[in-house]
C-alpha cells in the first residue's frame, strides 16, 4: 500500500502535465488558423478595394496579384461558406459595377462575419457602399 501512495500522485502529475500540454498546443493551433483565416479575409477585401480605386493598368495588375494571393489563402483557410460565397462572387465576374456583383460581394462579407454574428445584408451594403443606388450598378465607392 505504501508503494501506491508514492506512485499515484506522481502518475497524476505526469498525466495532468501531458493533458495540459496537448490541450494548450491544440488551442494555440486553433488560434493560429483563425489568425491566418482572418488575415486572408482582410487581404482579399483590401485587394478588391485597391482594384476598385486603381487609376492605372499597373495598379490594377498589382491589385489582381494581391487578390490572387489572398484567394489562394482563402481556399486553404476559409470556411466552406466563405468559399461558396467567393465562388458566387467570381461567377458575377468579381466586379462591383452591377447589382448582382454587389449582392454577391455583400454575401461574401456576410459569410466572413459568420463567427462574429450575422449582420443584415442591407446594413452591410449601406456600410460598404453608402446610400447610393445599387440597382443601377453604380456601387463603386468602397
Amino acid at each position: 500500500m505504501n508503494d501506491w501512495t508514492a506512485v499515484l500522485p506522481l502518475a497524476g502529475v505526469v498525466i495532468g502535465a501531458t493533458m495540459q500540454y496537448w490541450l494548450s498546443r491544440s488551442a494555440e493551433s486553433r488560434k493560429q488558423v483563425q489568425l491566418l483565416q482572418s488575415q486572408s479575409y482582410v487581404d482579399y477585401l483590401r485587394a478588391v478595394t485597391k482594384a476598385a480605386h486603381a487609376n492605372s493598368p499597373a495598379a490594377v495588375l498589382s491589385a489582381n496579384a494581391e487578390a490572387a494571393d489572398a484567394k489562394a489563402r482563402l481556399a486553404v483557410y476559409g470556411t466552406a461558406g466563405v468559399i461558396a460565397a467567393l465562388a458566387r462572387f467570381e461567377e458575377t465576374g468579381a466586379i462591383l459595377d452591377n447589382s448582382r456583383g454587389v449582392a454577391a460581394f455583400v454575401a461574401l462579407i456576410g459569410a466572413m462575419r459568420q463567427k462574429l454574428g450575422t449582420a443584415q445584408g442591407d446594413d452591410l451594403s449601406l456600410v460598404l457602399f453608402g446610400q447610393q443606388s445599387t440597382e443601377k450598378g453604380t456601387a463603386r465607392r468602397l
